[in-house]
């Protein structure tokens, strides 16, 4: 025999009052506002889970641009430098008009005779490093460097005789005079990998 089931209300039974209709209400609203916040917290839910997903993403296409601009740093480091040297260039030949032409000089003075390895231009003296099959075309140039007018002292900074190479390579440096100095304030170097002249 089946047994019979029983119905439990804890409602005050004695009539439909303000009371119970209060606790009706009450219990209404309160099913309601647990399935709101069961929904609301399924949509933050997934909502995190979308942001996740987008930060994973985002994590991922930086990885992949930074692979880009790391395969890229070399010729940035190239272009860079020769920007800077592009620079030094402009500055000198717009400051050439108010300078002295020793640069300009020194160089017709070694071309044909010697070649040019390396000029480096501070404010009060010329470095160069010249390189020659022998030593008399030097020694004829580093004569030559002493008979102008802005150059006051010559020193021979080192010479290296490479005889497997026939070459023999010389550091020089000029002094100049206060009124024969190149505009600029700071040390500027403007390196050559090709000579200036040929060589013998």
């Amino acid at each position: 025999m089946a047994k019979t089931m029983h119905q439990i209300n804890l409602l005050p039974n004695h009539g439909d009052t303000l009371f119970v209709q209060f606790l009706n209400w009450a219990l209404t609203i309160g099913r309601l506002l647990i399935i709101l916040v069961e929904t609301l917290a399924l949509g933050v839910f997934l909502y995190r889970f979308s942001l996740d997903m987008q930060t994973q993403d985002l994590k991922d296409k930086i990885k992949v641009q930074r692979s880009i601009v790391q395969s890229f740093k070399p010729q940035e480091d190239v272009f860079r430098n020769l920007q800077s040297r592009l620079a030094l260039v402009k500055t000198y030949d717009a400051q050439s008009a108010n300078s002295p032409n020793i640069l300009s000089k020194i160089i017709d003075e070694g071309r044909g005779h010697i070649t040019f390895r390396k000029i480096y231009i501070s404010n009060d003296v010329i470095r160069i490093e010249a390189q020659a099959s022998t030593a008399l075309p030097l020694t004829e140039f580093v004569n030559s460097l002493k008979t102008f007018p802005h150059v006051t002292g010559i020193s021979i900074d080192k010479v290296e005789n490479r005889t497997s190479s026939a070459e023999i390579i010389a550091g020089i440096s000029a002094y100049l005079t206060k009124t024969g100095q190149l505009t600029g304030d700071t040390t500027d170097q403007l390196q050559t990998n090709t000579p200036f002249a040929d060589e013998k």
